[in-house]
């Protein structure tokens, strides 16, 4: 998929709905704010400007740049100072910094290594820092239909996600669905659920 391609589209009101979803959900793992913060895949931002008041500093993090260009403008707009961007490969990356909280949302099941990705992420964390990841539950590829250069994952289990989380060092891992919605998908509503996962460094 290329998402330099989406971004100037991508904030539908389907999608701006889940976002509000996703965000409530996350919330709920954060506790009491404001905190470091880095989002995985932050696309143009829609999760991570719902919680601008949970953030003292932010990092959002995303490959495509027209994504970030989208975001960057969204907070030149809301005169908001206290997030950066970063665009590339998370893998490349070398950040000299540590963060409380950690989040991405529907990102790895587009990344075919993910487990590399989540222990990259971890290795980000402060010691009882927490990493969040909402996805989507298992699919029989009808979510990404209409993408024919789709490689990754279609969905994953709950274990799937607690089971990566905990190889790669995390503890009280737990995971749960919580969300449940509909795709259109070739004029057909195609339905689906996410499912977060949260552990701790």
């Amino acid at each position: 998929m290329d998402f330099n391609q989406l971004a100037s589209t991508l904030d539908t009101d389907i999608r701006i709905k889940r976002a509000q979803a996703v965000s409530i959900e996350i919330e709920s793992y954060i506790g009491h704010g404001p905190l470091e913060v880095m989002e995985f895949g932050c696309g143009t931002g829609l999760i991570s400007l719902n919680l601008k008041k949970k953030i003292s500093e932010g990092l959002m993090v995303d490959s495509s740049s027209k994504m970030i260009k989208e975001l960057e403008q969204k907070l030149v707009d809301q005169n908001i100072t206290n997030i950066q961007t970063y665009t590339g490969d998370i893998l490349e990356s070398d950040f000299d910094r540590k963060f409380d909280i950690i989040y991405s949302s529907m990102v790895m099941h587009h990344i075919k290594d993910f487990q590399s990705v989540i222990k990259k992420l971890v290795s980000y964390l402060k010691t009882n820092g927490k990493l969040i990841i909402v996805d989507l539950l298992p699919d029989n590829g009808e979510f990404h239909r209409e993408h024919e250069n789709f490689e990754g994952h279609h969905g994953f289990t709950i274990n799937e996600m607690v089971s990566a989380l905990t190889e790669a060092g995390l503890k009280e891992v737990s995971g749960r669905k919580f969300y449940s919605s509909y795709k259109p998908v070739e004029n057909k509503k195609h339905p689906y659920s996410l499912f977060s996962v949260v552990g701790i460094k």
